[in-house]
């Protein structure tokens, strides 16, 4: 399946060749896991946004690290979102069960702003997870998806991390399926900046 995949890839890049088209890189605009009734906007983890403290995630949408790959790029995709009602709060409560094992196979959609949607399936639930080596050990070849939650209150380090590979990758039109995000400060007031003025 990933050689089919890398094919997929290829063919899609030596027609834009042949056009002379260079297209800027996707990046993930939406995160579906039909399974557990997940279905969010994705923006990067760098966005700023009035009111919310640096790094702290936002609520009513996913959020991609921007120190890992793009669906397609041939690496890992990070995306995490709270565990909350609307978000990944499904993924906590799954894990909590025989630590998971319902979610493995399930398929996990991500959308991007290019043409094109990725396949992935879940292969590896991790809880209690304190660094990126899921994301970060990968075989040579394998495209790799990490959904991250917390397992915790605000601030405490253990994560759940979801794994899966990428296993179909979809034509479709440009944007498409993608509500537009309306990312929401959620931090606790004692972790909001002052308000200036």
């Amino acid at each position: 399946m990933v050689a089919a995949v890398a094919a997929l890839t290829a063919s899609g890049e030596a027609a834009d060749a042949e056009r002379g088209s260079v297209r800027a890189p996707a990046v993930a605009t939406r995160v579906v896991v039909p399974a557990f009734g997940i279905d969010l906007p994705v923006v990067a983890s760098d966005l700023e946004v009035p009111g919310n403290p640096p790094r702290y995630p936002l609520c009513d949408v996913a959020q991609y690290l921007t120190s890992f790959g793009q669906p397609g790029d041939g690496r890992t995709t990070y995306l995490y979102a709270h565990a909350r009602e609307g978000m990944f709060l499904p993924l906590l409560r799954e894990s909590l069960r025989n630590d998971g094992a319902a979610m493995i196979g399930a398929l996990v959609e991500v959308h991007t702003d290019g043409p094109g949607s990725y396949v992935y399936q879940i292969f590896r639930v991790k809880r209690h997870a304190i660094d990126f080596s899921l994301a970060k050990d990968v075989p040579p070849g394998e495209e790799r998806l990490v959904l991250q939650t917390s397992e915790g209150p605000a601030g405490t380090v253990p994560k759940l991390q979801v794994a899966a590979r990428l296993v179909e990758r979809r034509a479709s039109p440009d944007g498409v399926d993608t509500p537009p995000p309306r990312p929401r400060v959620c931090a606790p007031s004692s972790r909001r900046p002052p308000a200036s003025g």
